[in-house]
């Protein structure tokens, strides 16, 4: 279908570089206003001038310290955003080839790809709803799985660079399938997740080799952004498979509360899912 043609307000994180700068890039060439963000000042202000960004803020999303000053900031300046893309990604112990643990004491794949977008998601939640036609998506993987350790999200008992990863876009998939369960109303409010794509970015290179294939064909980010088709449904895993954790309302309801634990994330009362966890 073709992309809504209304100029919208999209935040993207992780668009510094790979697939988040070429869909914050896309987001700004259809006339959009884009909100951008990266951990480097110099690589924020010179990607936010190179594609004509409306805004753009830096923060390190391996701290959920730096994550709330992120999403109350953003949440205060812009009360309505039309989409929260949580793109934002890490490999392999921050890139050095070992397991690494945050200053706050998270393992630093689980600290950005999962608690962080969590965090984040319940922060900006009321500015999203606020549109009326809001679209929250958390970027997962075909490379999902390491289900054996959803009882240790924090790889203590065994790390290596891939299981990590996999298990924390297992954990992205979930999220967004108990996100929907407690708060989708489509077309109003929907969350979904997706494989972004395989082309060559620097995860790619890290993890598994470059493939050939350039970033400006993973168009499947900015298409949930805008396409009419998936601003009308909710709940749906594009591309990447629904693992059997993704369905089962226990396990999604145990992660869910291990990530308030570690997050102190707090969001607004659910019927659906009525368990609430107060930090």
């Amino acid at each position: 279908m073709a992309a809504v043609q209304q100029p919208q307000t999209f935040f993207v994180t992780g668009s510094t570089d790979g697939i988040g700068k070429f869909t914050a890039s896309k987001l700004a060439q259809a006339g959009h206003a884009v909100i951008i963000h990266g951990r480097n000042p110099k690589n924020v202000a010179a990607v936010a001038k190179e594609i004509g960004a409306a805004d753009a803020f830096v923060a390190d999303l391996s701290l959920m310290s730096e994550v709330r000053r992120l999403g109350t900031e953003v949440a205060a300046k812009y009360p309505k955003l039309d989409g929260l893309l949580n793109n934002c990604g890490t490999f392999d112990g921050d890139y050095t080839g070992k397991r690494v643990v945050t200053s706050e004491g998270n393992e630093h794949s689980l600290a950005v790809n999962v608690l962080a977008p969590f965090l984040l998601t319940s922060l900006l939640l009321a500015s999203v709803r606020a549109s009326g036609a809001g679209r929250i998506l958390i970027t997962s993987s075909i490379s999902k799985g390491a289900a054996d350790a959803l009882d240790d999200l924090q790889c203590e008992q065994r790390w290596d660079m891939h299981r990590a990863y996999s298990l924390s876009k297992l954990a992205d998939a979930m999220l967004v399938f108990e996100l929907h369960d407690r708060y989708g109303d489509a077309p109003a409010l929907v969350f979904n997740t997706m494989d972004p794509g395989t082309v060559n970015t620097k995860m790619l290179a890290a993890g598994w080799g470059m493939c050939g294939i350039p970033v400006s064909q993973a168009t499947t980010s900015f298409k949930m952004l805008t396409d009419e088709r998936w601003g009308a449904v909710s709940g749906e895993a594009n591309g990447c498979g629904v693992a059997p954790q993704m369905r089962d309302p226990a396990a999604r309801r145990a992660l869910w509360e291990r990530c308030v634990e570690l997050t102190g994330a707090v969001y607004p009362y659910s019927r659906k899912s009525p368990m609430i966890i107060t930090p």
